[in-house]
Protein backbone atom coordinates (compact mmCIF):
# COMPACT_ATOMS: atom_id res chain seq x y z
CA UNK A 1 0.00 0.00 0.00
CA UNK A 2 1.25 3.56 -0.89
CA UNK A 3 0.07 6.47 1.29
CA UNK A 4 -0.54 9.60 -0.40
CA UNK A 5 0.74 12.37 1.36
CA UNK A 6 -0.57 15.99 1.03
CA UNK A 7 1.25 19.13 2.13
CA UNK A 8 -0.75 21.56 4.37
CA UNK A 9 0.87 24.57 3.62
CA UNK A 10 4.00 24.94 1.01
CA UNK A 11 6.33 25.91 3.53
CA UNK A 12 10.12 25.91 3.66
CA UNK A 13 10.59 23.61 6.25
CA UNK A 14 8.70 21.11 3.73
CA UNK A 15 11.24 20.71 1.66
CA UNK A 16 13.80 19.48 4.17
CA UNK A 17 11.23 17.94 6.58
CA UNK A 18 9.47 15.97 3.79
CA UNK A 19 10.59 16.87 -0.10
CA UNK A 20 14.45 15.97 0.26
CA UNK A 21 13.90 12.64 1.98
CA UNK A 22 10.77 11.19 -0.03
CA UNK A 23 13.00 9.66 -2.94
CA UNK A 24 14.00 6.93 -0.17
CA UNK A 25 11.19 6.06 1.61
CA UNK A 26 8.93 3.76 0.80
CA UNK A 27 5.70 3.35 0.71
CA UNK A 28 4.92 7.24 0.50
CA UNK A 29 3.21 9.31 -2.18
CA UNK A 30 3.31 13.18 -2.78
CA UNK A 31 -0.29 13.94 -3.98
CA UNK A 32 -0.78 17.28 -3.46
CA UNK A 33 0.34 20.63 -1.88
CA UNK A 34 -2.05 23.38 -0.56
CA UNK A 35 -1.65 26.68 -0.14
CA UNK A 36 -3.40 29.86 0.57
CA UNK A 37 -3.47 30.64 -2.83
CA UNK A 38 -3.59 28.58 -5.73
CA UNK A 39 -0.45 30.63 -7.28
CA UNK A 40 1.78 29.59 -4.77
CA UNK A 41 0.33 26.24 -4.22
CA UNK A 42 1.22 25.46 -8.25
CA UNK A 43 4.05 26.49 -8.06
CA UNK A 44 5.54 24.04 -5.18
CA UNK A 45 3.66 21.40 -6.77
CA UNK A 46 5.59 21.58 -10.00
CA UNK A 47 8.71 22.28 -8.04
CA UNK A 48 8.44 18.89 -6.03
CA UNK A 49 6.61 17.18 -8.85
CA UNK A 50 2.74 16.63 -7.12
CA UNK A 51 0.02 15.79 -9.58
CA UNK A 52 -2.26 18.11 -7.13
CA UNK A 53 -2.47 21.59 -5.85
CA UNK A 54 -5.35 23.20 -3.59
CA UNK A 55 -5.42 26.96 -3.19
CA UNK A 56 -6.78 26.36 0.56
CA UNK A 57 -6.39 23.68 2.58
CA UNK A 58 -9.73 22.70 3.29
CA UNK A 59 -10.08 21.48 -0.88
CA UNK A 60 -6.61 19.17 0.39
CA UNK A 61 -8.93 18.00 3.68
CA UNK A 62 -11.56 16.95 1.39
CA UNK A 63 -9.74 15.25 -1.28
CA UNK A 64 -10.39 11.79 -1.99
CA UNK A 65 -6.89 11.40 -3.33
CA UNK A 66 -5.08 12.32 -0.05
CA UNK A 67 -4.60 9.74 2.72
CA UNK A 68 -2.32 11.38 5.00
CA UNK A 69 -1.38 15.08 5.87
CA UNK A 70 2.20 16.72 6.72
CA UNK A 71 1.34 20.19 8.42
CA UNK A 72 4.05 22.54 8.08
CA UNK A 73 1.87 25.82 8.93
CA UNK A 74 3.36 28.15 11.88
CA UNK A 75 2.69 26.58 15.19
CA UNK A 76 -0.70 29.03 15.73
CA UNK A 77 -2.14 27.43 13.20
CA UNK A 78 -1.38 23.36 14.26
CA UNK A 79 -4.67 23.07 16.32
CA UNK A 80 -6.89 24.02 13.30
CA UNK A 81 -5.96 21.87 10.59
CA UNK A 82 -5.20 18.98 12.71
CA UNK A 83 -8.28 18.54 13.98
CA UNK A 84 -9.33 19.49 10.27
CA UNK A 85 -7.33 16.89 9.12
CA UNK A 86 -8.62 13.91 12.03
CA UNK A 87 -12.58 14.94 11.40
CA UNK A 88 -11.35 14.42 7.35
CA UNK A 89 -10.37 10.93 8.32
CA UNK A 90 -6.65 12.08 6.78
CA UNK A 91 -3.50 10.62 9.44
CA UNK A 92 -1.35 13.62 10.45
CA UNK A 93 2.28 14.22 10.96
CA UNK A 94 2.47 17.73 12.57
CA UNK A 95 5.55 19.67 12.43
CA UNK A 96 6.78 20.62 16.29
CA UNK A 97 5.26 21.65 19.00
CA UNK A 98 2.13 20.05 18.28
CA UNK A 99 0.08 22.85 19.12
CA UNK A 100 0.54 26.74 20.66
CA UNK A 101 -0.48 25.97 24.37
CA UNK A 102 -1.68 22.61 26.84
CA UNK A 103 -4.95 22.86 26.24
CA UNK A 104 -4.56 22.79 22.34
CA UNK A 105 -2.57 19.72 22.36
CA UNK A 106 -5.39 18.23 24.93
CA UNK A 107 -7.75 18.72 22.69
CA UNK A 108 -6.32 17.23 19.51
CA UNK A 109 -4.45 14.14 21.33
CA UNK A 110 -8.38 13.65 23.03
CA UNK A 111 -9.60 13.70 19.21
CA UNK A 112 -6.81 11.19 17.53
CA UNK A 113 -7.90 8.59 20.68
CA UNK A 114 -11.53 9.00 19.53
CA UNK A 115 -10.50 8.45 15.70
CA UNK A 116 -9.28 6.05 13.00
CA UNK A 117 -6.33 7.77 12.44
CA UNK A 118 -2.31 8.08 13.05
CA UNK A 119 -1.65 12.04 14.80
CA UNK A 120 2.13 12.34 15.29
CA UNK A 121 4.13 15.14 16.26
CA UNK A 122 7.82 15.41 14.24
CA UNK A 123 9.98 14.89 16.80
CA UNK A 124 11.84 12.40 14.93
CA UNK A 125 15.17 12.25 17.23
CA UNK A 126 13.26 9.82 19.23
CA UNK A 127 13.61 7.18 17.20
CA UNK A 128 17.50 7.46 15.67
CA UNK A 129 19.99 4.57 16.73
CA UNK A 130 21.45 7.39 18.68
CA UNK A 131 18.98 7.88 20.80
CA UNK A 132 18.88 3.98 21.88
CA UNK A 133 22.68 3.98 22.81
CA UNK A 134 21.47 6.69 25.81
CA UNK A 135 18.50 4.68 26.88
CA UNK A 136 20.62 1.90 27.46
CA UNK A 137 22.92 3.93 29.59
CA UNK A 138 20.14 5.33 31.45
CA UNK A 139 18.35 1.77 31.70
CA UNK A 140 21.74 0.20 32.73
CA UNK A 141 22.30 1.36 36.02
CA UNK A 142 25.64 2.76 35.90
CA UNK A 143 25.16 5.92 37.00
CA UNK A 144 23.30 4.61 39.96
CA UNK A 145 20.19 7.10 41.17
CA UNK A 146 19.20 9.49 38.80
CA UNK A 147 19.36 13.24 40.91
CA UNK A 148 19.09 15.63 37.98
CA UNK A 149 18.17 16.12 34.34
CA UNK A 150 19.45 19.45 32.26
CA UNK A 151 19.20 20.44 28.67
CA UNK A 152 19.51 23.32 26.57
CA UNK A 153 18.72 24.19 22.77
CA UNK A 154 20.81 27.96 22.04
CA UNK A 155 21.08 29.78 18.99
CA UNK A 156 23.51 32.71 18.56
CA UNK A 157 21.78 36.04 18.58
CA UNK A 158 21.34 36.61 14.94
CA UNK A 159 21.18 33.53 13.52
CA UNK A 160 17.22 34.31 13.50
CA UNK A 161 16.61 37.24 12.03
CA UNK A 162 13.49 39.23 13.73
CA UNK A 163 11.60 39.57 10.47
CA UNK A 164 11.16 35.48 11.05
CA UNK A 165 7.55 34.51 11.46
CA UNK A 166 9.34 33.05 15.32
CA UNK A 167 9.34 36.48 16.54
CA UNK A 168 6.16 37.07 15.82
CA UNK A 169 3.59 36.37 18.80
CA UNK A 170 0.50 36.00 16.28
CA UNK A 171 2.10 32.55 14.42
CA UNK A 172 2.91 30.88 17.92
CA UNK A 173 6.44 32.15 17.64
CA UNK A 174 9.20 32.76 20.98
CA UNK A 175 12.10 30.44 21.82
CA UNK A 176 10.52 28.28 24.10
CA UNK A 177 7.55 27.05 21.60
CA UNK A 178 10.69 26.56 18.93
CA UNK A 179 13.58 25.59 20.58
CA UNK A 180 12.25 24.89 24.08
CA UNK A 181 10.29 22.09 22.75
CA UNK A 182 13.31 20.02 22.15
CA UNK A 183 14.47 21.09 25.60
CA UNK A 184 11.58 19.68 27.44
CA UNK A 185 11.61 16.75 25.13
CA UNK A 186 15.43 15.81 26.10
CA UNK A 187 14.33 16.17 29.92
CA UNK A 188 10.40 14.35 29.66
CA UNK A 189 12.05 11.07 27.66
CA UNK A 190 15.34 11.10 29.94
CA UNK A 191 13.00 10.98 33.14
CA UNK A 192 10.01 8.98 31.68
CA UNK A 193 7.31 11.21 33.45
CA UNK A 194 6.86 14.81 33.59
CA UNK A 195 7.79 18.05 36.08
CA UNK A 196 6.35 20.18 37.62
CA UNK A 197 7.90 24.11 37.00
CA UNK A 198 9.49 25.11 40.19
CA UNK A 199 10.39 28.83 38.19
CA UNK A 200 11.00 30.37 35.02
CA UNK A 201 12.55 33.51 33.58
CA UNK A 202 12.50 34.93 30.38
CA UNK A 203 14.13 37.35 28.59
CA UNK A 204 12.26 39.44 25.80
CA UNK A 205 13.97 41.36 23.64
CA UNK A 206 10.62 41.70 21.72
CA UNK A 207 7.39 42.66 22.83
CA UNK A 208 5.94 39.32 24.41
CA UNK A 209 7.79 37.09 22.68
CA UNK A 210 10.53 34.88 24.37
CA UNK A 211 14.12 35.38 23.12
CA UNK A 212 15.29 32.87 25.88
CA UNK A 213 13.70 31.38 28.42
CA UNK A 214 15.21 28.99 31.69
CA UNK A 215 13.11 26.68 34.18
CA UNK A 216 14.13 25.25 36.85
CA UNK A 217 12.05 21.63 37.53
CA UNK A 218 11.44 19.31 39.74
CA UNK A 219 9.71 15.57 39.38
CA UNK A 220 7.63 13.64 41.97
CA UNK A 221 10.79 11.57 42.57
CA UNK A 222 12.47 14.26 43.87
CA UNK A 223 14.55 14.42 40.81
CA UNK A 224 15.23 18.13 39.63
CA UNK A 225 16.79 19.79 37.04
CA UNK A 226 16.67 22.40 34.22
CA UNK A 227 15.94 23.23 30.91
CA UNK A 228 16.92 26.78 28.83
CA UNK A 229 15.88 27.75 25.49
CA UNK A 230 17.70 30.50 23.48
CA UNK A 231 16.97 32.38 20.06
CA UNK A 232 19.35 34.94 21.47
CA UNK A 233 22.41 33.15 22.59
CA UNK A 234 25.92 34.98 23.04
CA UNK A 235 29.03 33.06 21.02
CA UNK A 236 28.43 31.88 17.67
CA UNK A 237 27.82 28.16 18.03
CA UNK A 238 24.25 26.28 18.08
CA UNK A 239 24.26 23.83 21.34
CA UNK A 240 21.72 21.35 21.99
CA UNK A 241 22.40 18.86 24.91
CA UNK A 242 20.86 16.75 27.55
CA UNK A 243 22.70 15.84 30.73
CA UNK A 244 21.65 13.25 33.03
CA UNK A 245 23.44 13.50 36.48
CA UNK A 246 23.75 10.23 39.08
CA UNK A 247 25.43 9.03 41.82
CA UNK A 248 27.62 7.46 40.46
CA UNK A 249 28.16 9.59 37.02
CA UNK A 250 26.96 11.63 34.09
CA UNK A 251 25.65 10.96 30.58
CA UNK A 252 25.89 13.93 28.25
CA UNK A 253 24.61 13.66 24.91
CA UNK A 254 25.44 16.61 22.60
CA UNK A 255 23.17 16.96 19.68
CA UNK A 256 20.77 14.61 20.54
CA UNK A 257 17.94 16.42 18.16
CA UNK A 258 19.96 16.02 14.68
CA UNK A 259 22.67 13.08 15.29
CA UNK A 260 23.29 12.91 11.63
CA UNK A 261 25.08 16.26 11.67
CA UNK A 262 27.30 14.94 14.64
CA UNK A 263 26.37 13.46 17.75
CA UNK A 264 28.66 12.60 20.98
CA UNK A 265 27.47 10.41 23.99
CA UNK A 266 29.73 10.96 26.85
CA UNK A 267 29.80 9.08 30.25
CA UNK A 268 31.96 10.12 32.98
CA UNK A 269 31.53 7.36 36.29
CA UNK A 270 34.73 9.24 38.03
CA UNK A 271 37.22 6.11 37.17
CA UNK A 272 36.45 6.32 33.37
CA UNK A 273 35.51 8.39 30.89
CA UNK A 274 34.36 6.93 27.69
CA UNK A 275 32.92 8.68 24.67
CA UNK A 276 31.10 7.51 21.23
CA UNK A 277 30.06 9.33 17.86
CA UNK A 278 26.49 8.87 16.64
CA UNK A 279 25.54 7.15 13.78
CA UNK A 280 25.62 9.56 11.01
CA UNK A 281 22.23 8.24 8.70
CA UNK A 282 19.68 10.56 8.93
CA UNK A 283 16.84 10.81 11.58
CA UNK A 284 14.43 10.69 8.65
CA UNK A 285 14.73 6.81 7.84
CA UNK A 286 14.36 5.73 11.57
Amino acid sequence: MTIRLGLVAASRIAKGAIIDPLPDVDGVELAAVAARDLERACAAADEWGAPLAFGSYDELMASDDVDAVYIGTPASLHREWTLAAIDAGKHVLCEKPLAANADDARTIADAARSSDVVVMEAFHWRYHPFVDRMRAVLDGGELGRIDRIDAAFDIPDGHIPRTDIRWDLALGGGATMDLGCYAIQFVRWAAGDDPDVVDATAECPVADIDGSLGAELRWPSGVVGRIHSSMIAPGATVEAWLRVTGEHGTMTAINPLAPQRGAALIVDTGDRVRSEFGDTSSTYFH
